[in-house]
């Protein structure tokens, strides 16, 4: 137990440092080094070059690292390079490359904050709004809309929940797996307390507006 939590503190910690050298590598521009380096962290704490990173879906690359068993710290640890690695694409002018790894690392973070199910910490939120903020929830494939959807209820905040929930049901009203998901989002949602879906940005009778709306979809 104490050699687990031992070389998971010095995994974290070598980490730690890979980042700080890397973010400074980036805000220089020196986008040659920086990048030499993020390939050596990938290699190190992942066993996978950028190649095969880029090519596998998220799916199956979270598989691939951890295999049976869900690694949540690696996954985080893997979603956060991907980031850097995107942004290195940014500098280099890359964008379609950039994007579909911003897209790649912030289903990884959905996948693994939405599946442990357990309150998110600040600094993953953030991390959460960071990439949002450079592609644009509305901008994201459908897949990643509904990964999204789920962590806004996750995290409380209803509202922006149903702005995404109903951004899906426009684009494809017939889709029914998502038309399930909605109703069964808002029938969890008329058993919390009023108060705490205020602070959600969804009060009680748009809640029940919703899921009557919901309804007269699937008719």
């Amino acid at each position: 137990m104490f050699e687990e939590k031992d070389y998971l503190m010095k995994m974290v910690k070598e980490f730690t440092a890979a980042i700080s050298r890397i973010v400074g590598l980036k805000a220089e521009k020196n986008v040659e080094e920086s990048q030499e380096v993020l390939n050596e962290t990938l290699k190190s704490f992942t066993d996978l070059d950028i190649k095969v990173i880029e090519a596998l879906p998220y799916d199956i690359l979270i598989h691939k690292i951890s295999g049976n068993t869900i690694n949540s710290e690696k996954h985080l640890m893997l979603s956060e390079l991907l980031t850097h690695q995107a942004d290195i694409y940014d500098l280099k002018g890359e964008t379609l490359r950039a994007k579909n790894l911003y897209i790649k690392s912030l289903n990884m973070m959905f996948n693994v904050l939405v599946e442990q199910n357990n309150p998110i910490a600040e600094q993953h939120n953030n991390k959460v709004d960071e990439l949002l903020e450079k592609i644009g929830w509305f901008n994201l494939p459908k897949e990643s809309k509904v990964l999204l959807f789920q962590y806004y209820e996750l995290i409380q905040n209803y509202g922006k929940a149903e702005d995404v929930l109903f951004n899906l049901l426009k684009t494809d009203e017939q889709n029914d797996a998502v038309l399930r998901q909605g109703i069964a989002f808002y029938e969890r949602l008329t058993q919390i307390d009023p108060a705490e879906l205020l602070e959600g940005n969804l009060p009680m009778d748009e809640v029940f507006e919703g899921l009557e709306t919901l309804k007269q979809y699937q008719k």
